[in-house]
């Protein structure tokens, strides 16, 4: 949740950085205590590649929060970055009139300069779980992990043709203000708004 404390310490955070080259971010020495390393030219492939694969959950997202609190719901969101620049998005949804499911994409990640980066989606799809309390935390609580695995039929074509609509520029482009190996910051500029995730062990 994007509290004013998490707001807070984000800001800090960002505010306090000391950028610090790939070594550098990886030696043991002593930092100032209100400071942390980042990286230096984090949008560029060549400072991000090694750090990127993974699973990043996102823990910061203030209009993800503001959505959840009018509509009485909840959110939780998941990249899976892997090599060659290839991703998923699987957004867990929890609300009372949608029930439950996941909205996934996927698509690409790549550099735009040494502080912008960016991502292309060209396949959406989803998977329901209505209303069923059952599912949680049981084998059928995942999202298809990709549009492949979803049954096929008009629904699956439709969902992706209208997901392919919302894939435009403004929602690609990020500036990133803080990137180490377990945490990324950036800034949704369309929104005015910031996200943070953490690399996921």
């Amino acid at each position: 949740q994007a509290t004013k404390e998490r707001t807070k310490l984000v800001q800090e955070m960002v505010d306090n950085k000391m950028m610090v080259s790939p070594n550098q971010l990886a030696e043991e020495e002593e930092i100032r205590s209100t400071s942390c390393k980042s990286l230096e030219r984090p949008g560029l492939r060549e400072t991000f590649s090694s750090i990127a694969e993974g699973n990043w959950k996102v823990i910061y997202a203030p209009h993800m929060t503001t959505i959840a609190g009018l509509f009485g719901g909840d959110f939780d969101v998941q990249y899976n970055l892997h090599p060659f620049g290839k991703m998923e998005s699987h957004a867990r949804y929890d609300f009372p009139i949608l029930g439950k499911g996941y909205l996934s994409v996927s698509g690409t990640y790549d550099s735009v300069d040494e502080n912008v980066s960016r991502v292309d989606f060209d396949k959406a799809w989803i998977r329901t779980l209505g209303n069923n309390d059952n599912v949680d935390d049981g084998d059928d609580d995942k999202p298809y992990i990709s549009l492949n695995d979803v049954p096929g039929g008009t629904v699956k074509e439709l969902i992706n043709a209208v997901g392919k609509t919302m894939f435009i520029e403004q929602f690609s482009v990020f500036p990133i203000s803080f990137l180490d190996d377990n945490l990324i910051v950036f800034d949704f500029p369309l929104l005015g708004t910031r996200i943070c995730a953490m690399k996921q062990l």
